[in-house]
């Protein structure tokens, strides 16, 4: 009868350390989520910054060559018309490269914290 109470102890602790286990793999995602989500949230905001910057530069640079395309044209709004035209083929290259390189960058970011959280022991 002393095997009893001695079973329903050990029941009890292993109980209490599955638990224990339970309660820490949890906070270890939590943190692992977290910090993958802030690295995103950096980059992500690095991104839009270098985003803006990049926009507006090219938005002045877009008006002095649509302007001095005009005056060596002869026609300001034609200078304009044209320095559009431009942006038509550099538009549909930036677009069939955007996709895939995105792809892939997600895909090697992946790849990349999967080699972080599973280190392997040579030795």
């Amino acid at each position: 009868m002393e095997k009893e109470p001695d079973t329903e102890h050990v029941l009890h602790r292993l109980y209490d350390q599955v638990n224990e286990h339970i309660e820490t793999r949890w906070e270890y995602f939590q943190l692992n989520f977290t910090e993958k989500l802030s690295h995103m949230a950096a980059d992500l905001a690095g991104a839009i910054t270098i985003f803006v910057f990049a926009v507006v530069l090219l938005f002045f640079f877009s008006m002095g060559f649509a302007w001095w395309l005009g005056d060596f044209i002869g026609n300001r709004a034609g200078g304009f018309a044209l320095a559009g035209l431009v942006f038509i083929p550099i538009a549909y290259l930036v677009n069939r490269w955007i996709r895939p390189f995105v792809r892939d960058k997600i895909i090697q970011a992946m790849l990349d914290d999967d080699k972080t959280e599973k280190p392997t022991n040579h030795g």
